[in-house]
């Protein structure tokens, strides 16, 4: 019996050292809607997404909801176990090690249904006004657009003033994520708002968001190895892609705003 037993255990531990069954990761979160936040089912898609591909390696989750930068910090400095999630950059990886993408969006100008638009190049946008938001990066295109006179940019504080300023005309162009866009039209704004917008379906750029573990976390390693295994499970089962289609759905959203839409 006694050796059945370490035959087990050992087993576990070739598959992954470091970590276990009975584990539980502690990850930061925000409110990112509909991919994260305190207030959606299963937290939103994104946190959806990390809890099932944890949870097929046996391990749970257990999220604080913090402002980002907070987020940030207590995941820095190993007062929680990581953050989700996050773009790369050179800076971040000095502190995170980073997992395979857990979402890509894509980035598109929002405009409203009763205006002609169509681009295929940033010559296109030619005297156009486009509405962003403070404290975004849209990519290295747009910035040139903008320093060049191509776009004129207004920034506005939040990515609801951008869509009210489209909504009465003030500005030609949103640009914002897609789901993003929509999910605030749909929950922000009184029904039949959202029929007024559209999106042209060129993206300015796609963007990949990662799990993020510290590296001031002894079995970081172990569990970036985990995800990513329980990751690729959820692609090949077919649970990652029903979870996006969750989101076009509105699954994710509070009960009383689907009851609302």
């Amino acid at each position: 019996m006694q050796l059945l037993i370490m035959i087990v255990f050992s087993a576990l531990w070739v598959i992954y050292p470091g970590v276990n069954a009975s584990e539980t990761v502690r990850l930061t979160n925000g409110e990112w809607p509909p991919f994260m936040s305190e207030h959606y089912k299963n937290y939103g898609a994104a946190s959806d997404i990390v809890t099932q591909a944890f949870k097929l390696q046996g391990i749970a989750v257990q999220y604080g909801f913090f402002l980002w930068d907070k987020s940030l910090k207590l995941a820095q400095t190993g007062q929680w176990d990581g953050s989700l999630v996050w773009t790369w950059n050179k800076e971040r990886e000095k502190h995170f090690l980073y997992s395979d993408p857990v979402i890509t969006l894509r980035t598109v100008f929002f405009h409203r249904v009763d205006t002609v638009f169509d681009w295929k190049d940033w010559n296109d946008l030619q005297g156009k006004t486009v509405g962003a938001t403070k404290g975004y990066y849209y990519g290295k295109n747009f910035k040139h657009a903008e320093e060049q006179g191509i776009i004129t940019v207004i920034r506005q504080p939040t990515d609801i003033a951008n869509l009210k300023k489209l909504l009465l005309r003030k500005i030609d162009l949103f640009v914002i994520d897609t789901e993003i866009g929509y999910e605030i039209l749909n929950v922000r704004f009184p029904v039949g708002i959202k029929n007024l917008i559209t999106n042209h379906p060129l993206p300015i750029r796609e963007t990949s968001f990662h799990l993020i573990i510290s590296r001031k976390i002894n079995r970081g390693a172990d569990l970036i190895s985990a995800f990513n295994t329980g990751l690729n499970q959820l692609n090949k089962n077919g649970q990652y892609e029903q979870i996006l289609d969750n989101v076009i759905m509105g699954i994710y959203r509070p009960a009383s705003n689907n009851d609302s839409n």
